[in-house]
């Protein structure tokens, strides 16, 4: 019998880490703003067109993109089932913590993403807006991410080891230019078109403000 590929092959050298970074998590990263911002349009704009369901899709893809991205930061590498990376022992010691994930967003994002089920009965989830619908939480995902991402870069920054240090860097740049191509999203002509239309005034999501924290 042939034997099963391997998922998840060690992250054994620096380069090997540098290119997940910049070709991998850099993907997740890109595609989770720029799907989140088209939501965050659409919630403004209410365009109700038929055969027109943007927000659906965007909503969609930025859980699917953030779920990555939670899973990668909070959990070690599956070495057993080989099905994904953690961000450690590859990058850090240990993995990242977030409370508000693990005790209120995991289950509901989950089987949104993974199974059909009634979802006319999915519980509210905690913000810091207070409770939420499922479908209104894009945003607070988005900001939850970046502070998990921030505090991953910041990490292998302040460690003594000069290629952790070099990651970090890269890490950096990849979550600035992540949010620089997301206002792309905003700016754009489709966009603008829609808002001259509506009467409105696009307003930016608030991690797009993201790239001044440090």
């Amino acid at each position: 019998m042939s034997k099963k590929p391997v998922r998840t092959p060690p992250l054994d050298t620096h380069d090997d880490k540098k290119r997940y970074l910049d070709e991998h998590l850099d993907n997740e990263l890109q595609w989770m703003l720029r799907a989140a911002t088209e939501w965050f349009i659409q919630e403004q704009l209410h365009l109700c067109i038929d055969g027109y369901s943007m927000q659906v899709y965007a909503m969609d893809s930025t859980f699917l993109h953030a779920r990555t991205l939670f899973e990668f930061f909070l959990h070690k590498t599956n070495k057993k089932g080989g099905n994904y990376y953690g961000v450690a022992p590859g990058f850090l010691n240990s993995p990242l913590k977030s409370n508000i994930y693990t005790k209120d967003w995991i289950g509901p994002l989950h089987s949104h993403l993974m199974h059909a089920q009634d979802r006319s009965k999915s519980r509210q989830l905690k913000s810091r807006d207070g409770l939420k619908a499922l479908n209104e939480m894009p945003v607070y995902f988005i900001e939850e991410v970046l502070t998990l991402w921030r505090e991953f870069e910041t990490k292998l920054e302040e460690s003594s080891d000069a290629k952790r240090q070099e990651l970090g860097r890269l890490a950096r740049k990849k979550r600035e230019d992540a949010i620089k191509n997301a206002r792309y999203v905003l700016n754009s002509e489709v966009a603008q078109c829609h808002a001259r239309l509506k009467g409105k005034i696009l307003e930016p999501p608030s991690f797009l403000s993201d790239l001044n924290k440090h």
